[in-house]
């Protein structure tokens, strides 16, 4: 495996020229925080190479880069949303190697990153109803899944074997919408017992919110929550001390900008993945 780093541009994901920029900004700050030889670059540049590959996002080049990757192989860094800390401004943006998101196991960390995003735990506690949050086509697309709404028949079909609760379902919003008028946390707030998702953070924020998650595909949160609907009447919820641990482990699996730059995130990253 070759030790040069190249961040892959999704050509066409963003408008960067209205933004004022020529290159997608977090992936220009992750690389100039590498103490090894990185660049810019695109997947058609780098698909028959053995770089090392930092990709951000699943348009563009994006999703046939990691396809390959795994395929083969091959390392690469996924750059996404983080796991929590957002609100206006994506301040946070997680990064993971080999994954979509971090699967564990739990590291130890110290709580001190928690205070940044101002957390305080909320017990679990019910409500009356699930609530489902699909994944979109395109993540289902690269785990080679059905399309989302045949995610949401089929798993509509297997809750009703096991529980006569009444469903809902909340198609991912607009991201100005997720932030201001139709928020998870007002979802969750709304009667919830249970949120089922497949690899969506909601299950994180379902869990900070105090509700019972059930992750059904690679998820952050399959590592202290529950991943069989079998068992949605009685879900498996994190205790206080279970749900600290995990949320200090993720605070150091999302970086800022800055940290980016300054080659923190690089170095946490290598520690985390050792």
């Amino acid at each position: 495996m070759g030790n040069k780093v190249a961040a892959i541009d999704s050509i066409g994901r963003h408008n960067y020229a209205a933004k004022g920029h020529d290159y997608d900004p977090y992936l220009r700050s992750f690389i100039k925080g590498i103490p090894t030889e990185s660049t810019e670059s695109t997947w058609n540049n780098e698909e028959s190479t053995d770089s090392i590959l930092v990709i951000r996002g699943l348009g563009g080049g994006g999703q046939k880069a990691i396809r390959r990757c795994k395929a083969e192989g091959r390392d690469f860094y996924a750059m996404d949303t983080g796991y929590f800390g957002n609100g206006k401004h994506k301040t946070w943006h997680r990064i993971t190697k080999n994954n979509l998101q971090n699967l564990g196991p739990i590291i130890e960390r110290p709580y001190d990153r928690l205070s940044l995003i101002e957390y305080e735990y909320t017990p679990i506690y019910s409500g009356s109803k699930i609530l489902i949050c699909p994944p979109s086509d395109k993540v289902m697309n690269l785990f080679n899944q059905a399309t989302a709404n045949e995610w949401v028949n089929a798993t509509i079909e297997e809750i009703k074997k096991y529980t006569d609760r009444p469903v809902e379902v909340r198609m991912k919003p607009s991201r100005t919408d997720r932030i201001t008028t139709n928020t998870i946390q007002q979802a969750l707030a709304n009667d919830v017992h249970c949120l089922v998702t497949y690899n969506s953070i909601a299950a994180t924020e379902a869990l900070m919110a105090g509700r019972a998650a059930i992750s059904l595909g690679p998820n952050a949160a399959q590592i202290v929550s529950e991943t069989d609907l079998s068992k949605i009447e009685n879900p498996k919820v994190p205790n206080k001390d279970e749900m600290m641990a995990y949320m200090a482990h993720l605070s150091f699996c999302q970086f800022r900008q800055s940290e980016m730059e300054d080659g923190y995130a690089w170095k946490i990253l290598q520690e985390t993945y050792t």
